[in-house]
C-alpha cells in the first residue's frame, strides 16, 4: 500500500531540503495532435495578485541585459526572432517568466528554491552575464530551436548571474526551453554550483515543470505513485504534488480529434491544467505553512502563435495572436492585466 499523502509530503521535503515560502508556477507541455505543441503556465504567488505586460522588440534590436555588477561581462544580444515576452511588473521586479517567439521556440522560468543554498559556490567565470530576470528573453529573442540553445549552452557562451539576484535579492530559479518538435531541455543549479542541463521531449517527465525539489529528486518522488491508478494521486498544492498530478493529467488527456478547433483544444488544455496544478487562494503548502495562489496562466500554440492571457483573480481573459502583429519597428507593449479586466482585447503601444 502507499504512504499516506500527507505523510509523503513530509518525507520528501525534510529529506531534500526545499523548505520555502515561493514553492509556486508549473509549466506543461503537451502534443494536441493536429495543433501541435501547446504550452500551459501559471505564474503563482503568496502576496498580492500579480500584473503582467506583454512585450515585443523589433528584430534588429541590440539588447543589453540589466545591471550585473558583480560580473565583468554584461551580456549584449540582438534580436534576430520577433518574440513575444511576459513581464510581471507589480511584484516581481520586471522579471519576464514567459515568452514564445515566431519559429515556434518558448522559455519558461520558475522558482527553484534548493538552487539557492549554491549560489555561495558560483563565480564569476568570464562569460557574458545573463540578469536572470532576462534569460527567457535572451534565449528566445535568439534562437529558432532548443538544440541550437543547447548548443550556445554547452559551448559555455554565456553564465546567468546567480551572485546578483532579483530585486536586491538572491533567489534560487530553473528554467527551461521547448519547441514545436516537443524539444525541452530544462536548466538548474546543483551543488557546487554547477548548472546541469537535463534533456527531453514531451513524451517524458519534462513536460511537467514546478518547482522545489530539483529534476533527480523529483524522479525519486515520482517512484511512490502510479500513472495508471488515480486514486493514488497526492492531493497537496506542494510542487512535489503539482509535478506529479501534472505528468498524470499530461498522460491520460487525449487530444486526437483533427476537426477540433483551437479554442476547443484550449479549454481542455486550461482543464488539464487546473486539475493539477492551478493553486486555489487561501490553501496551505503543508511542506512550508505558506499559501499561494495562481494568478495568472498562459495558454499558447506553438505552431499558430495564438496566446490566451487568464487572470485568474478577477476571471477576466484576453487573447492574442502573435503572426497577427505585423513587424514592429519599435519596442510595443500591452498592459495584459488592465486589457483582460476592463475591454477584453489586447492593443500594443510604445512601451513607456
Amino acid at each position: 500500500m502507499k504512504k499516506s499523502i500527507i505523510a509523503l509530503a513530509i518525507v520528501a521535503t525534510t529529506a531534500m531540503g526545499y523548505v520555502g515560502t515561493s514553492n509556486a508556477c508549473s509549466r506543461l507541455i503537451t502534443d494536441t495532435a493536429s495543433h501541435g505543441m501547446s504550452v500551459v503556465r501559471s505564474y503563482d504567488w503568496g502576496g498580492s495578485e500579480l500584473q503582467s505586460i506583454a512585450q515585443v522588440n523589433p528584430v534588429g534590436t541590440e539588447r543589453v541585459t540589466k545591471a550585473v555588477p558583480e560580473y565583468k561581462n554584461p551580456a549584449s544580444w540582438k534580436v534576430k526572432y520577433q518574440t513575444i515576452s511576459f513581464t510581471e511588473v507589480e511584484t516581481f521586479h520586471g522579471t519576464t517568466g514567459e515568452a514564445i517567439n515566431s519559429q515556434g521556440l518558448s522559455a519558461s522560468l520558475l522558482y527553484q528554491n534548493p538552487s539557492k543554498d549554491f549560489i555561495k559556490d558560483v563565480k564569476d567565470d568570464g562569460r557574458a552575464a545573463v540578469h536572470m530576470s532576462d534569460v527567457v528573453p535572451f534565449l528566445v529573442e535568439q534562437f529558432a530551436s532548443v538544440e541550437e540553445v543547447v548548443e550556445f549552452f554547452e559551448a559555455g557562451s554565456f553564465q546567468t548571474a546567480w551572485i546578483t539576484g532579483i530585486g536586491g535579492h538572491q533567489h534560487g530559479f530553473h528554467f527551461s526551453v521547448q519547441d514545436k518538435s516537443g524539444d525541452i531541455a530544462l536548466f538548474q543549479l546543483n551543488e557546487g554550483g554547477k548548472m546541469v542541463m537535463h534533456r527531453g521531449d514531451v513524451n517524458g517527465d519534462l513536460r511537467v515543470m514546478a518547482n522545489a525539489p530539483l529534476q533527480q529528486d523529483h524522479r525519486e518522488y515520482m517512484k511512490n505513485f502510479d500513472m495508471n491508478d488515480s486514486t493514488t494521486l497526492p492531493g497537496s498544492i506542494s510542487s512535489a504534488d503539482r509535478n506529479v498530478r501534472g505528468l498524470y493529467a499530461t498522460a491520460n488527456t487525449q487530444f486526437e480529434s483533427k476537426d477540433t478547433e483551437w479554442v476547443d483544444v484550449r479549454g481542455k488544455l486550461k482543464a488539464m491544467f487546473d486539475f493539477g496544478n492551478k493553486v486555489p487562494q487561501d490553501l496551505v503548502d503543508p511542506t512550508n505553512g505558506e499559501s499561494y495562489a495562481t494568478w495568472e496562466t498562459y495558454v499558447y500554440n506553438l505552431n499558430s502563435g495564438d496566446v490566451t492571457y487568464y487572470n485568474e483573480g478577477n476571471a477576466s481573459q484576453v487573447s492574442l495572436n502573435m503572426n497577427d502583429l505585423g513587424k514592429v519597428t519599435e519596442p510595443m507593449c500591452a498592459d495584459i492585466y488592465t486589457q483582460a479586466k476592463t475591454t477584453g482585447k489586447v492593443s500594443f503601444s510604445t512601451c513607456k
